[in-house]
């Protein structure tokens, strides 16, 4: 490989670690010892800067790993990644690594594109006011397209590469926050969808972005996916977290079902579409803010039939009154849920009203079968959880019409 007109060499840091040049190519998924891909890893990754041996090893060895002779040991390291960059040029010799004013560094003069030197560049370029904005539009674009995922992950439990995961999570986080409020502004909202449906893999757990992309969804005219993923978020958040969406979140969703947009069909179509896919086989899960309709609908229907409809609430209380632990408390939750829809009738509603209780209505319930209802419901639960770790509370409660 000749200096002049030689190719370019590509690096990728985000997602994984990889050099590429032409059709050759290298990376962490290969067999190789943890401490070479480091050193290499290390060495790209600060290629603009002077370091020391004392920095180097210091990367290398930050495990609490010693040796009796460190500057040999980083020499026979060295000499490894050496032997591994060969196999980008395997019709040449190229010098990647080289030992200049007594320290080894990544040779600066081989043509070297790193991802995550691009990506910081258009962030920059992203937060230039002095720019046009569908300049900085496009220079956040392209910074998020290039972030394909965490900072060398595979070395992630070194301190160095913790400190710089965290720096490009927040510029990637930012880019995301600041070019959907422009977005917004250019009313671009199926590219506004585009950039959260990607952001939300990285962090599933940001409120924010998932907020974001329902209001461009019904701003798109996908209101019916809108309300779709605010269901499946809903649910996710209840199982991974055991904790109920955002005032913020919630307020967008009752937005979004009561401006539901009238389109013409005869009542055949209706009915199909309102029907379920498959015939239902328990009690009917839903999210809090559907329970609430449903609550209001029957408070309605018995002041005027004087039908008897109750309430149960079931909370999961450790043995001594306290909220369990959030890993043990999903469990709980989980099973408690899967017993609770086993038990009841196919007529009866269930919906989580807290991280750890659920409510449930009983349609055409008497309060002496209710608590029936309850006393089975304990049972199946004790039966299949026999770890006395913890108990569930129950309360039963007529819907009273007059507060209607």
């Amino acid at each position: 490989m000749e200096k002049d007109g030689q190719e370019r060499i590509v690096v990728r840091t985000l997602g994984e670690f990889s050099i590429s040049c032409g059709r050759y190519r290298i990376s962490d998924a290969d067999s190789r010892t943890k401490k070479v891909w480091l050193l290499l890893e290390y060495l790209v990754s600060n290629r603009l800067k002077d370091l020391s041996l004392e920095q180097i090893a210091e990367a290398v060895w930050n495990d609490g790993e010693e040796s009796d002779n460190p500057a040999n040991a980083l020499k026979n390291l060295v000499y490894r990644a050496r032997s591994v960059l060969r196999e980008l040029c395997p019709e040449g010799d190229v010098d990647f690594i080289i030992f200049s004013r007594n320290t080894y560094l990544w040779n600066r003069e081989i043509p070297c594109v790193v991802d995550v030197e691009d990506f910081e560049q258009c962030c920059l370029a992203g937060e230039n006011v002095a720019l046009p904005e569908t300049e900085r539009i496009d220079a956040y674009l392209k910074a998020i397209a290039l972030y394909q995922g965490e900072f060398l992950p595979k070395s992630s439990y070194a301190d160095w590469v913790i400190t710089k995961s965290a720096y490009y999570a927040t510029l990637y986080n930012n880019a995301v926050d600041q070019v959907v409020a422009m977005l917004d502004r250019h009313k671009r909202y199926e590219d506004i969808v585009e950039v959260c449906e990607a952001a939300v893999l990285r962090h599933p757990y940001n409120e924010a972005i998932h907020y974001a992309m329902m209001r461009a969804l019904v701003a798109s005219g996908q209101r019916r996916k809108a309300i779709a993923h605010y269901e499946y978020l809903s649910d996710f958040f209840y199982k991974k977290l055991g904790v109920t969406l955002s005032e913020s979140v919630r307020s967008l969703y009752k937005e979004m079902t009561s401006g539901m947009e009238s389109i013409e069909a005869d009542v055949d179509s209706i009915e199909k579409d309102l029907c379920e896919k498959a015939p239902p086989q328990c009690a009917f899960s839903c999210d809090y803010e559907v329970f609430k309709q449903f609550y209001r609908i029957q408070a309605r229907s018995i002041a005027r039939t004087g039908q008897s409809v109750h309430i149960a609430l079931l909370t999961v209380r450790g043995l001594h009154g306290e909220l369990p632990e959030p890993r043990q408390l999903q469990k709980l939750m989980s099973l408690l849920k899967e017993v609770v829809l086993e038990s009841l009738r196919k007529g009866d509603v269930v919906a989580a009203y807290s991280a750890n209780q659920l409510v449930v209505m009983l349609p055409m319930t008497t309060y002496e079968n209710g608590e029936m209802v309850l006393r089975r419901i304990l049972s199946a639960f004790g039966k299949k959880h026999r770890v006395r770790d913890c108990f569930i509370d129950t309360k039963l409660r007529e819907i009273n019409p007059s507060a209607f």
